[in-house]
């Protein structure tokens, strides 16, 4: 699982290298952004929260009463004829939808928009057979497929774009120039990598000893107890994409999109190898203290968590702050995307670097209160964070100029982010309390204060980033323009900001660096030698 996660990371970073070289950041890729958009954000607010939140419960129910395979048949059914309904009216209402995302006056560009929505609004469907198809391998034990099939994804989609340079039409393509061939390789083949995804999923399924018929008898589903249960996930779900679709029309209407896509993609990554792993290793932990009723005990698995997280995602941070723009040279200035372009993308990802460690504490701890089977707090701290985001872009919209806009929203994510943060720090210390590292559970990870450790660890980043800046500032005069002059900065100066916020972090002595060396050092006292003994 942990390598599939892995897999699926890196081919999706590959995916987004190679969309921005083949697409640039211009027209078609906006075109391609709305319309991409469409399937995930309609099937993430009309089903998607649904099943994430209430299926794996549901399914574990039925599983337990040996009634599961007659639920799920009931259910694909149900979903397969839903989600085909609802498909075909999405398609229908293609060019509507495109207008209420995006606000651009080029007519090629939301024609554009428009006939790959028609290719991309099928997805919704093979999402949706995904996700439960998923849910029913999780709660029979098989984890495998649903963590590797993403890849399945990603793979064809490269493949697809890596091709589409081969497709008849201009190889600097514009929203007018780009050929119909180009037009449909492009929507059928990412389209296809969903439906790969889906595929991939169905041999588990079968080797689970699973076998579907189509059932149309849903009565006593339970359908409206399932709908309760998703009532706060919708709500959370309606306010994030609320706050997109504001976001993705007010970026339209500038023509910067792409530039906020690809540097919130490249944003979020560390978040998805770092406290997305924590959060998975601690959501089932604090569930259990829950459970027995033991707040002490979650407190501190939840401190721990937020400074194994902290711990690399400050100094990752602090570096994309002062490297960000070296860091998209190298990554997207190829193809179709110039340099000054990937200067703009770097400039956005430093401003999103500033919201990282405010979002990671914000969604680690959001999960207490997923652990204490609370989903009506998350939701209205959502809300409270999407309003906070429509009214730091909307006045960024007002008052910045149209080639600096991109930054007001981008800093509109960060002030939602940090008001997140702050509100689930108040909930959760009034829920749980404060920990002081005594008490049970107490250890060598507790003994300061959460609070303490985050500020000695923000000290050694920033002495590790100020390393940084001073390493590019000394090499970019010496070397070429170029991305591989950018990599070369981008390897050099990180270097220097990791040995200088290691020694630092020992200086304070944090406990989290201390730990891993000790770790690290009882590993190494085992290795084996050549003939057999450990060292």
């Amino acid at each position: 699982m942990a390598i599939g996660t892995v897999a699926s990371r890196v081919t999706g970073f590959l995916r987004l290298a190679m969309l921005v070289a083949v697409l640039g950041v211009g027209g078609v890729r906006q075109a391609f952004e709305v319309s991409n958009t469409l399937p995930n954000s309609l099937y993430d607010l009309l089903v998607g929260g649904v099943l994430a939140s209430t299926l794996v419960p549901v399914l574990v129910q039925a599983r337990a009463k040996d009634q599961d395979e007659a639920y799920v048949q009931r259910l694909l059914t149900l979903v397969l004829l839903a989600l085909t309904g609802l498909t075909a009216l999405t398609m229908v209402a293609a060019p509507a939808l495109v207008r209420l995302y995006s606000t651009a006056t080029d007519p090629a560009q939301l024609d554009l928009a428009v006939v790959w929505a028609r290719f991309f609004l099928p997805q919704i469907l093979f999402y949706g057979v995904s996700a439960t198809v998923g849910a029913v391998l999780n709660t029979r034990g098989r984890f495998a497929a649903p963590v590797w099939a993403p890849v399945l994804n990603n793979v064809v989609v490269i493949a697809t774009l890596a091709l589409f340079v081969w497709a008849p039409g201009p190889r600097a393509v514009t929203p007018a120039s780009l050929s119909v061939a180009q037009r449909v390789f492009l929507g059928v083949g990412t389209t296809l990598g969903v439906v790969a995804m889906t595929a991939a999923l169905l041999p588990s399924l079968r080797a689970s000893g699973f076998r579907w018929r189509f059932r149309l008898d849903v009565r006593g589903m339970g359908l409206r107890r399932l709908g309760r249960l998703a009532a706060w996930t919708f709500v959370y779900v309606l306010a994030t994409q609320l706050a997109f679709l504001v976001l993705t029309r007010l970026a339209t209407g500038v023509g910067q999109l792409p530039q906020y896509a690809t540097a919130f993609l490249v944003w979020q990554l560390p978040y998805a190898v770092v406290a997305v792993s924590v959060i998975t290793a601690l959501l089932p932990r604090m569930s259990r203290h829950a459970v027995e009723g033991r707040l002490d005990l979650m407190r501190h698995d939840l401190d721990q968590g937020l400074r194994l997280s902290a711990v690399v995602l400050i100094p990752a941070a602090l570096a994309l702050v002062v490297l960000g723009q070296p860091v998209a040279v190298a990554l997207f200035a190829h193809g179709q995307t110039t340099s000054a372009q990937a200067d703009q993308i770097g400039s956005v990802l430093a401003v999103f670097a500033l919201g990282l460690v405010p979002f990671s504490i914000y969604q680690v701890q959001s999960r207490a209160f997923y652990a204490l089977g609370d989903t009506k707090t998350p939701a209205l701290v959502q809300v409270l964070v999407s309003i906070a985001m429509v009214l730091v872009d909307v006045a960024a919209s007002a008052t910045l100029p149209a080639h600096v806009r991109i930054y007001g929203l981008a800093a509109g994510l960060v002030a939602a982010n940090c008001v997140g943060a702050a509100i689930t720090t108040t909930l959760v210390r009034r829920r749980l309390g404060s920990s002081r590292g005594e008490g049970p559970g107490a250890d060598a990870g507790t003994r300061h204060s959460t609070i303490g450790a985050l500020s000695r660890m923000t000290v050694a980043g920033l002495a590790g980033a100020a390393t940084a800046a001073g390493a590019a500032a000394a090499l970019i005069p010496l070397l070429p323009k170029g991305w591989r002059s950018a990599a070369l900065v981008v390897a050099l100066a990180s270097v220097a900001d990791l040995v200088v916020y290691g020694a630092v972090l020992l200086l304070l002595r944090v406990d989290e660096a201390r730990s891993a060396i000790t770790a690290n050092a009882r590993r190494s006292r085992r290795t084996p030698r050549d003939d057999g003994s450990v060292i």
